[in-house]
């Protein structure tokens, strides 16, 4: 399963990380920005599991032998064309941009890994890639959630780019706070929890929907990278 997590690490890294607002405009404008997209998940993708690549990866469930290079070159293709399919569909209704599509469009992604990820070599306590896996689910993947929840249940998010990062900012504290040993994890997160809830409270473009969600996510993550760091 080694293999199966860098790539989704490579996801979330073209995803979100590395994916601009530039970005995500180009990919609404035309195809090469979809290509340019795709060509980073290709990258950070060959990056993580450059020393896999050129054995035979047993996909589709072990039944089908196929060069680790081409597997990635497919995987490459088809979230290009996952890519392509959702900018069209948002360009055909803008109803279509919703929280639920958001979700369906990341599920179609990690199931395509799955289809795609070697099952022939066993799993590796690679802690690193966890905790670099929930490092980005922390700070650029819950900014897009909390965006498309906040704008699914209100019709709109009113958050500008330095508030999300801000948010980020305050999501990614918490997780490393949580990361401290004994109970002083949980009397930082405590303490700065509340300052956030006061903090928050006092500004008008921050909905009570937001402050929870993004606080919500930053705990259960944060407590995930704990359980991760002092696995055995």
């Amino acid at each position: 399963m080694d293999i199966f997590w860098r790539l989704i690490l490579a996801h979330l890294l073209a995803d979100f990380t590395f994916q601009t607002d530039f970005i995500a405009r180009w990919k609404r404008k035309n195809l090469f920005g979809g290509i340019a997209h795709s060509f980073v998940f290709f990258i950070c993708a060959s990056a993580l599991c450059y020393g896999r690549l050129a054995q035979s990866w047993n996909v589709f469930g072990r039944h089908f032998p196929v060069n680790g290079w081409v597997a990635l070159a497919i995987l490459t293709l088809l979230h290009f064309l996952e890519d392509d399919w959702r900018v069209r569909a948002v360009k055909r209704s803008s109803s279509a941009d919703t929280f639920i599509f958001f979700l369906i469009d990341q599920f179609v992604h990690v199931a395509l890994i799955f289809i795609f990820f070697p099952f022939q070599y066993p799993g590796y306590n690679e802690k690193w890639v966890f905790l670099a896996i929930l490092f980005i689910l922390a700070t650029h993947f819950s900014s897009i959630f909390v965006y498309f929840a906040e704008k699914g249940a209100t019709g709109t998010s009113r958050l500008d780019s330095s508030e999300r990062y801000y948010s980020m900012g305050e999501r990614l504290f918490i997780g490393l706070a949580l990361l401290l040993p004994g109970l002083w994890a949980c009397s930082f997160a405590a303490a700065w929890l509340v300052r956030i809830v006061f903090k928050r409270g006092k500004n008008p473009d921050v909905t009570f929907l937001n402050t929870i969600v993004s606080n919500a996510l930053a705990i259960v993550i944060g407590i995930a990278a704990r359980l991760v760091l002092y696995a055995c």
